[in-house]
């Protein structure tokens, strides 16, 4: 086993998650799949966060900011979703 750092796991999913749930929330008929994403972000980065915290320096840098990136695109994609669902749920929307 090698001392190198090596590339956060899900760190890519948990971005690519966050970032593709908030146009999706948009969306008239995708909002529950972005919300879906999104949750799904949130998790991969959470448990990002979590490896990061037992062992820092096991992990690449640049994986770890694309952790930090896909948790808060998660969060702005939940909250999206959430505003876009309430707000087609009571008709607001054409």
């Amino acid at each position: 086993m090698s001392n190198e750092p090596a590339n956060l796991p899900l760190s890519t999913v948990a971005m690519v998650f966050g970032m593709l749930s908030i146009p999706l929330a948009f969306a008239r008929h995708l909002v529950s799949l972005a919300l879906v994403l999104a949750l799904l972000g949130l998790v991969c980065a959470l448990v990002g966060r979590w490896s990061v915290k037992r062992r820092p320096a096991r992990w690449t840098s640049y994986s770890v900011e694309r952790a930090r990136i896909g948790l808060m695109t998660a969060l702005l994609g939940v909250l999206c979703s959430v505003v876009m669902w309430t707000l087609w749920a009571r008709n607001m929307l054409f």
